[in-house]
């Protein structure tokens, strides 16, 4: 058994190195759901165990009832559709569709009861969230026409690129036959890049420094779980992720003059709080509910005001905070073949007056419809796929410019929509 699960050891350690140069988008920076159980579940498995990624994404004190040792693989193509249009005094009006591509995601957990029947120990490499756009300059378009600096009235070009991981040990106690605690820190990995850092001064042309001359910088946080059979029927959880601390984002780029500047960004993920609930008084069903806050007015830069300083930077995106409710459902269908659904809906990220703000990271949504299946492939393997739809989201608001505030006559609109395919294998042994 031992050099079974070195093996797979050194296979997590492999593709999470691969994992680290991929694009990820969630409801604001947090994925969802993952994996491919998980995403078939609208991500509303908080209040029970269903398998390894679910538990160790949402709540570590569930995997305590996971009834084996788990190794789980799940992959994410993530497909969205973005488009930006804009109007301005005296420049007309247009519209650019982007082309963000398919992002890949791939998400690992692992379970293991020790010799100890009352303690499981857990370790999720997880792709937990980010953004990407990318929209070409467009003349006809006025926000994506030169700078002002430049002539123009626009931004030119859009082009963004944000990652986050989460690596995620965890322990889980059973306290009794009822009640289980769990949880353990967070070590995050990240990165955001933006093609003009609006988030710093601007140099003495007037233009933004780049702000793709960066690395990977390191977080660190925390999570803690509960985990409560109430009997037969009836199971309740809840967690919550404290925020995750980056060291400061470091930018390296050139002033007007082409010389090299050094700019710092604050950064942090949110706290998120979630419960649920989960019923399994019907044969071959399980009920799940899951509530959720996203605490994004607290957390650095994202929360921030979208306000300009006195160099023109911008000092936040000025997102609100999310609360999102999750139902999912679980159906045995067939001795080998298992079916999900589930829902979510969520609250607004950002007002229509941050639009402007928020081109680059428009990552709000309302409703997500889910359907997801498994089929066991033998004793110990299960073959898991899911579908999620994020249905479309518009935000409308005027331009903002620094020294002028909102411009009359003006305005930004920008459209999204998602589709997400997720496959996955759960091993048992």
């Amino acid at each position: 058994m031992a050099p079974f699960r070195t093996f797979h050891f050194l296979t997590l350690l492999c593709l999470f190195g691969l994992a680290s140069s991929l694009n990820v988008m969630g409801q604001g920076i947090y994925l969802p759901a993952a994996g491919a159980v998980n995403r078939g579940m609208a991500g509303a498995t908080t209040g029970t165990a269903i398998e390894a990624i679910g538990s160790m994404y949402w709540n570590p004190a569930t995997i305590g009832r996971l009834p084996n040792d788990e190794l789980a693989f799940g992959f994410e193509a993530i497909y969205s559709n973005f488009d930006v249009a804009s109007s301005f005094p005296g420049a007309g009006s247009g519209f650019s569709e982007g082309e963000n591509g398919v992002s890949p995601i791939p998400t690992i957990a692992w379970v293991h009861h020790t010799d100890n029947p009352n303690v499981t120990v857990g370790l999720g490499l997880l792709g937990v969230g980010g953004f990407g756009t990318n929209v070409r300059a467009d003349a006809t378009n006025p926000i994506l026409s030169p700078p002002a600096a430049l002539g123009g009235v626009g931004i030119g070009g859009v082009r963004s690129d944000a990652v986050f991981f989460h690596v995620k040990p965890a322990i889980s106690v059973k306290v009794n036959d009822q009640l289980s605690i769990g949880g353990g820190p967070i070590v995050g990995l990240g990165k955001v890049t933006l093609d003009e850092n609006i988030l710093v001064g601007v140099n003495a042309n007037g233009t933004y420094p780049r702000g793709d001359g960066t690395r990977y910088h390191w977080g660190l946080g925390a999570e803690l779980g509960f985990h409560y059979v109430h009997n037969c029927r009836w199971e309740f959880g809840g967690s919550i992720k404290t925020p995750t601390w980056f060291e400061p984002l470091r930018y390296f780029s050139e002033d007007a003059s082409g010389l090299r500047r050094t700019d710092v960004v604050n950064f942090m993920l949110p706290t998120v709080l979630s419960g649920g609930a989960a019923y399994k008084g019907f044969e071959f069903i399980v009920l799940t509910v899951d509530v959720r806050h996203f605490d994004y007015t607290s957390a650095d830069t994202l929360g921030d005001p979208a306000t300009y300083e006195a160099d023109f930077g911008v000092a936040g995106l000025g997102w609100k905070d999310v609360f999102s409710v999750a139902i999912g459902a679980q159906l045995q269908l067939t001795e080998r073949l298992t079916g999900r659904l589930g829902y979510m809906y969520a609250s607004d990220l950002i007002d229509d007056s941050t639009a402007f703000f928020n081109i680059a990271s428009n990552l709000s949504y309302r409703r997500i419809p889910t359907v997801g299946a498994s089929y066991q492939l033998n004793e110990g393997a299960a073959l898991s796929v899911a579908y999620n739809y994020v249905t479309p989201w518009r935000a409308t608001g005027p331009y903002v410019l620094p020294e002028v505030g909102p411009v009359p006559g003006s305005s930004i609109t920008t459209e999204l929509d998602v589709h997400i395919a997720t496959v996955g294998i759960n091993v048992r042994y």
